[in-house]
């Protein structure tokens, strides 16, 4: 079926024999909806209700509630009516304007048309749950599920509606005998004006009357009308009548509790037309109510362009605070909206989803009371709680050997107040570590502990001198779950008297002589402040790194339009240097070098969130791999050169660089095996047997 922009109502209809009956006879001919039968008379001619006896009021007690919706009626001409103080109903009422259309430029947001407005009205949901955004051809169908269905305790749920269409979107409720009377009233206001009076005498719990007369006025005549005029006055009276009603059955009953609620789903154009727009006058609705809400903000306000309209109370409000009057409001929150009752209103739940991250970031604003704390479920299970007043939150996808896409329902809850959306996020595998990492490693710190232990036993790593300050651990936050400890933090002022700073790296076999292994590569995670030096840092070298052209192996850290790494060996004299790899300032790196003696080749790899993967190599000659060996120690300087003096005789005491997982493999990694350390952010701890 197609939705039309224009109220769903034939332009001219002859008025139904019913009208003209007496009251009685009115009572017996427009009446309620069946109790899940499957036929429906035809339209204007309503099915027939069980009609009380006249004047006595049934079912007296309890908890009740009543929603009236009036289609056309536009929040400023509810105040004018207020202020007439022609309508005693009125008079009761706080009256506040409320949000429809759903969240503006967001996946919620929906055509300021009747069909969606009701189905947020029905469901306390926007049209990414409910399914009915008044987007070319719809079908009637409501995808979130209503107040009716929702009631955690059993209700006598009655409803009578002007506009079929909104009829027949609650015919699943009635089917399934959550809504127990539906009256067929189609285009026929009296009709809802007698069958609402008569389940009041009867005594439902729930009862939902829809009036269409402005609506039809306004598109006919125009907002500025006396049929307007008319038309809204007529609407008034008939909710003249509903509150006497209440009031005479209170009156008999003193402890019945009545929650009445007038809105309507959508707004209105200065023109009195329906354009579906999201300008704030399309945007506007309201919500009057006989009960104080705590949430209900901004009472009596006027509405204008610059409106923030998220900040007021919204159409899919009135679901949940229904049920919550009713003490029918379960567990497995399903709501948009927030019961307006609560001391917290929960506004603008959204979320994104990273395409390299398998988490959903979750995001809200809390309006009201928020000392509270805030707690996260996902379908109706607690994921997280958190300290009061916080408006975020990470939640990690469930982990799965497959991709996928989830849908979940995720609920923030405040106190009393809470709001839910459903969420459909892509998933992925997260990369995994590669098993062939096992073969080789003949060296790794894992430095979650002090003193630093090689678990392979192949090297020894301590401070240069034993008064030279040890370097602090810190989170490894380059994991994936992050681990309280995992890095060494080397700071640049820790030195002791003779100027000896860093970390000796000691071998117990000599892996760069020209005979030793045929290939190895050096492996580690590495973040640097923002205060690289053009000069250079020592990183890692077996040299006198005073220059490139020592003999020896280095990593040196330059500044060259940002942090570069330069991969250098030397042979006295010269050098064969790879340069351009950079990294991001205080974000971690992954950073390999390959040394391959029989290709006569030394390849670079650096891993950079921003900067992302960077590849590069550069021939070593004979005279180079002849030099590799440096001073011929055996060992390596880490935040420093071989010496331990390097920034001492460069004058520097602000280096500071982080080290993690730094491991050594007596063969040359591959792209892959390198790539797979950076991309599953797991330890190589993981692959130990």
């Amino acid at each position: 079926m197609s939705l039309s922009a224009r109220p769903p109502f034939p332009v001219r209809r002859l008025r139904q024999a019913c009208l003209s009956l007496s009251a009685v006879l009115l009572l017996s001919a427009c009446g309620s909806g069946s109790s899940g039968g499957d036929g429906s008379p035809a339209t204007g001619q309503p099915e027939q209700p069980t009609t009380p006896d006249s004047g006595k009021q049934q079912a007296l007690g309890g908890k009740k509630a009543l929603v009236v919706s009036i289609d056309g009626l536009t929040y400023e001409a509810l105040l004018q009516a207020r202020q007439s103080g022609k309508h005693p109903a009125l008079s009761a009422l706080s009256v506040a304007p409320a949000q429809t259309g759903g969240y503006a430029g967001t996946a919620a947001e929906q055509r300021t048309l009747p069909i969606p407005g009701w189905a947020s009205l029905v469901t306390g949901s926007w049209a990414d749950q409910h399914g009915l955004r008044g987007v070319g051809v719809e079908a009637l169908e409501l995808k979130a599920p209503t107040l009716f269905s929702l009631a955690a305790e059993p209700q006598t749920a009655a409803m009578a509606a002007s506009t079929g269409d909104y009829r027949a979107l609650l015919q699943a409720d009635v089917q399934a005998g959550k809504l127990l009377e539906a009256a067929n009233c189609t285009d026929s206001d009296p009709c809802v004006d007698e069958q609402a009076q008569a389940y009041l005498q009867q005594g439902k719990s729930l009862i939902l009357a829809q009036l269409q007369a402005p609506a039809r006025a306004a598109t006919e005549h125009g907002l500025g009308s006396q049929a307007y005029a008319q038309a809204v006055q007529q609407s008034l009276d008939t909710l003249d009548k509903l509150t006497a009603l209440i009031q005479e059955r209170q009156q008999a009953e003193s402890s019945e509790d009545w929650l009445l609620i007038v809105t309507t789903g959508y707004g209105l154009d200065e023109f009195g037309g329906t354009t579906g727009s999201q300008f704030n006058r399309n945007k506007t609705s309201f919500i009057a109510s006989n009960k104080t809400l705590a949430s209900l903000s901004a009472p009596d306000s006027a509405v204008d362009a610059g409106t923030d309209m998220n900040s007021l109370a919204a159409v899919i409000d009135i679901a949940p605070t229904v049920l919550s009057h009713l003490g029918a409001l379960g567990k497995d929150y399903r709501f948009r909206g927030s019961p307006l009752q609560a001391g917290t209103s929960i506004r603008n739940v959204g979320f994104s989803k990273q395409e390299k991250k398998n988490s959903v970031d979750l995001h809200w604003k809390l309006i009201g009371n928020a000392d509270q704390e805030v707690r996260v479920l996902r379908d109706g299970e607690l994921v997280a709680t958190l300290p009061a007043g916080a408006t975020s939150h990470s939640d990690a996808l469930p982990i799965s050997e497959t991709a996928q896409v989830y849908s979940f329902r995720y609920t923030i809850q405040s106190g009393q107040a809470a709001s839910t959306m459903q969420v459909e996020a892509g998933y992925k595998p997260p990369p995994k570590l590669a098993s062939t990492l096992k073969t080789g490693l003949t060296g790794y710190y894992p430095m979650t502990a002090q003193p630093l232990t090689d678990s392979q036993g192949l090297t020894t790593l301590q401070t240069f001198t034993a008064e030279v300050p040890a370097g602090q651990l810190i989170a490894a936050d380059f994991l994936d779950p992050t681990t309280p400890t995992g890095a060494l933090r080397i700071v640049g002022t820790n030195a002791d008297s003779n100027g000896n700073r860093g970390y000796r790296l000691a071998l117990n076999q000599d892996l760069f002589a020209k005979d030793g292994v045929p290939q190895l590569t050096i492996g580690f995670w590495f973040r640097t402040p923002n205060n690289c030096h053009s000069y250079g840092a020592s990183m890692l070298a077996n040299k006198n790194y005073d220059s490139g052209g020592n003999p020896g192996f280095a990593l040196g850290l330059f500044n060259n339009g940002g942090c570069d790494i330069r991969f250098n060996a030397g042979y006295g004299g010269g050098r064969n240097e790879s340069q351009g790899y950079y990294v991001t300032p205080d974000e971690w790196a992954y950073v390999a070098v390959v040394i391959d003696k029989t290709g006569k080749i030394m390849r670079g790899h650096v891993f950079d969130n921003k900067r992302g993967a960077q590849f590069g190599s550069i021939p070593l000659e004979d005279r180079t791999l002849n030099a590799l060996v440096g001073t011929g120690t055996n060992e390596l300087g880490l935040a420093e050169d071989v010496t331990g003096q390097y920034y001492k005789r460069w004058k520097r005491s602000d280096i500071n660089m982080d080290f993690g997982e730094l491991a050594i493999w007596e063969r040359a990694l591959t792209t892959d095996e390198l790539t797979s350390i950076y991309e599953s952010r797991k330890p190589l701890s993981s692959l130990q047997p």
